[in-house]
């Protein structure tokens, strides 16, 4: 297959896993999708990120192989990102204390707002 040939080939897959993807999310309460919300997330960037990619077509041709690349890259960015969130959220609880942006950004609660309030709060 061509290079071209190879792209043409995994959006049309892309977009009929896609579309049955979101069918199936169609047929379910509104309340049962919040547990999902990451994966649907996942699900979206995956298919925006590669149906118009640059990426290596041998890399490509390879999910060809799959019946489902989309759940494929999907389930695999999925837990890539969740082996390093704990250090993610690490630096972002460090950025939020340390900039002190929030306080001037966000509603303090009434007991935050005492003089003297923040000298007893320290970030581990």
């Amino acid at each position: 297959m061509t290079e071209k040939e190879i792209r043409k080939k995994l959006q049309g897959r892309l977009e009929a896993n896609y579309q049955t993807y979101i069918r199936q999310l169609q047929s379910k309460p509104a309340p049962d999708l919040t547990p999902q919300a990451t994966e649907i997330a996942a699900a979206k960037l995956v298919y925006d990120e590669l149906y118009d990619c640059c990426y290596p077509a041998e890399s490509l041709e390879y999910l060809l192989q799959f019946e489902n690349p989309l759940e494929v890259v999907r389930d695999q960015w999925l837990e890539e990102r969740s082996t390093a969130l704990d250090e993610e959220m690490s630096h972002v609880l460090w950025s939020i204390s340390d900039k002190r942006e929030a306080e001037q950004l966000y509603a303090l609660e009434e007991e935050a707002q005492a003089p003297g309030f923040s000298e007893g709060v320290r970030m581990c």
